[in-house]
């Protein structure tokens, strides 16, 4: 009996330390990119815009609690979604079922040599972004419309940083 319940116990050690030391998953980037920050990104701007005066300034007067709430809630998807990428061990540039791209976009090839040449510095513009994000959802919960005129443009120029860095290289 005891000889069972010794096997037994090293067997399941054995597996655990197996299951401990896989690889985790890859980070999908162009499915993150789709299904994640996209779609909240969009949702902020869709308030943002409907929120600019006459002069192209963010008016808070145009921005009722259900735009500051979307436009938290949406800023904690974006650091959620960017926190994951900056502590991701490896990237993926897309799926196999998701690497097909039309003419006038760069080819995942391109994506996936960018990706695999700076994981460190893809890693700090998800930090960089994600911690922007969690500032976005304190002035929107704040309803900060100054901070949020100032903080708008900067998350605009992080998206833009990245993707010069590693959607665009070539441009």
């Amino acid at each position: 009996m005891r000889a069972i319940l010794a096997i037994s116990c090293l067997a399941l050690l054995a597996s655990a330390s197996a299951a401990g030391s896989q690889d985790p998953a890859p980070v999908d980037v162009r499915h993150a990119m789709q299904a994640e920050v996209n779609p909240a990104i969009v949702a902020i701007w869709d308030v943002t815009n409907e929120a600019l005066d006459d002069n192209g300034n963010i008016s808070p007067a145009l921005i009722a609690d259900a735009g500051w709430t979307q436009i938290a809630d949406n800023a904690a998807r974006l650091a959620e979604s960017t926190e994951r990428m900056a502590a991701a061990d490896r990237f993926i540039a897309a799926s196999p079922g998701n690497w097909a791209t039309e003419d006038y976009e760069v080819s995942m090839d391109v994506v996936q040599a960018s990706l695999d040449a700076q994981p460190a510095a893809y890693r700090a513009f998800a930090a960089a972004f994600a911690a922007k994000a969690r500032e976005l959802e304190t002035v929107a919960r704040a309803r900060d419309a100054a901070r949020l005129a100032e903080i708008m443009p900067e998350m605009d120029g992080a998206c833009a940083g990245c993707h010069s860095a590693f959607w665009y290289p070539e441009a």
